[in-house]
C-alpha cells in the first residue's frame, strides 16, 4: 500500500520505480503539486522520480469521466504530459530549464472506467533544444492501456529549481 497526501492508495501490482530515485526532487514536485492549480483540479500527483523518469498518477474519479462513463483523453494527456515535464527537470536536476510541450500524441488502447490512471514516462532522446519522452499508461492491474510520444523544447536557465520553487511560493 502506497501512501500519498496521506491517503492510502492500494495498487495492485508491483510498484514501478525509475531505477535509482531521486527524494529530494520528488519532495519538490510535491511542491509544485501545490503550487500548480492544473495539476490540482486533474489530480496529479507525483510518485517517484529519478534521472529521466517520472512516476504520476491520477485517482481517477466522476470529474475525470466523459458522458459515455470512460476517463476522458485529455486526463491521459494531462498526466503524461506533466510526467514528461517532471521527467526532463529531472534531467537537469537542480538547474531549472523551461521545457515546453511542442508535440504529444496519446494512443489510447483500452478504456479506463475507474481506478487509477498511471503514467511512466522516460527521456528517449535529449539534444537541446529539443526532448523526446515516451510513456506508457496503465491502469490499476497493471495493464497497458495507452501509449504516448511527446517532444518538447528545452531553455537552460541561470535559476536553480529551488529558486523557481520560492519564487513561485511569494507569487502564491
Amino acid at each position: 500500500m502506497l501512501k500519498a497526501h496521506g491517503r492510502n492508495v492500494k495498487w495492485a501490482m508491483q510498484e514501478l520505480r525509475c531505477g535509482e530515485s531521486n527524494d529530494e526532487l520528488l519532495r519538490v514536485m510535491k511542491v509544485i503539486e501545490e503550487l500548480s492549480p492544473y495539476w490540482e483540479l486533474i489530480g496529479i500527483k507525483v510518485e517517484d522520480v529519478g534521472r529521466d523518469c517520472a512516476i504520476g498518477f491520477v485517482e481517477v474519479g466522476r470529474k475525470h469521466l466523459q458522458v459515455l462513463g470512460t476517463v476522458h483523453g485529455g486526463v491521459h494527456a494531462a498526466l503524461v504530459d506533466a510526467m514528461a515535464w517532471v521527467a526532463i527537470i529531472s534531467h537537469y536536476y537542480p538547474r531549472y530549464v523551461i521545457a515546453v510541450t511542442t508535440d504529444l500524441t496519446v494512443k489510447y488502447l483500452k478504456p479506463i472506467t475507474e481506478g487509477v490512471l498511471r503514467a511512466v514516462a522516460r527521456i528517449t532522446h535529449i539534444k537541446e533544444p529539443m526532448a523526446l519522452i515516451t510513456a506508457e499508461l496503465r491502469n490499476k492491474n497493471n495493464e497497458l492501456i495507452g501509449t504516448s510520444t511527446m517532444t518538447y523544447w528545452i531553455t537552460p536557465t541561470s535559476k536553480a529549481l529551488n529558486e523557481v520553487i520560492n519564487e513561485l511560493r511569494n507569487m502564491a
